[in-house]
């Protein structure tokens, strides 16, 4: 029988995509595990997160190899309680571009308020991912994924005008404009304070955001959904 080599390749990638989603989502129960017993007034262990996430100490401590590094996991989640409820949020009279730049000014204002708590979070998430690389793991999940959920929630409200390439290609290049990685490049190679750092940001996204609806525009017609 004559097998296609694209719809083979395919699903090798959707095979995994799954398993990186599944990864994904083991990571996400551990740190939903352990923020209830936080809240319970316990502070966790890695085993015990692991037990109310109904996870094996083996794989929990495959993401979190030490107390510390599911403290500061803890911290850095916590932190972005009022985030995720901006998110969430009908958006009213705002357009979605505006909501996004708010989510993600807010983010960037997280980061350079605790710029040393989220810089050793970044090391913490090299150091899972080069361990993780170096026994043989072929798809590492050392990060939530946090931001791209957020701007996808948020902007994905105002994408209707926009082809499905175009949108991916969007989100994607947006999450490289917020969180600790644009922080520390704009601080440290483009040398900024950290309020020209924060207003860089802001007009990248806005930026990247005009363009794409521009490119997406037909001719004739008013402005898309998106440009709010």
């Amino acid at each position: 029988m004559y097998h296609d080599g694209m719809s083979a390749s395919r699903q090798e990638g959707d095979l995994g995509a799954g398993r990186v989603n599944q990864k994904r989502r083991t990571r996400a129960a551990i740190v939903e595990a352990a923020r209830e017993l936080l809240d319970e007034g316990t502070p966790p262990t890695v085993s015990q997160a692991a037990r109310r996430a109904l996870v094996s100490r083996t794989t929990a401590y495959r993401y979190f190899p030490t107390q510390e590094s599911l403290q500061l996991e803890l911290s850095v989640n916590i932190d972005v309680d009022e985030i995720e409820e901006l998110v969430n949020r009908p958006l009213g009279d705002e357009s979605p571009t505006e909501r996004t730049v708010t989510v993600m000014r807010q983010l960037n204002e997280h980061v350079v308020e605790e710029e040393v708590r989220y810089r050793a979070s970044s090391r913490l998430y090299l150091d899972l991912w080069l361990s993780a690389v170096a026994s043989g793991e072929d798809a590492p999940v050392v990060r939530e994924g946090r931001r791209k959920r957020w701007i996808t929630t948020t902007l994905g409200q105002g994408l209707d005008d926009v082809s499905a390439k175009d949108r991916d290609r969007l989100l994607a290049a947006l999450t490289l404009l917020c969180g600790v990685e644009a922080i520390t490049v704009l601080r440290d190679v483009a040398q900024l304070n950290a309020e020209d750092a924060l207003d860089v940001a802001d007009w990248a996204a806005r930026t990247l955001i005009d363009a794409t609806a521009a490119t997406s525009r037909p001719s004739r017609s008013g402005p898309t959904k998106m440009a709010g």
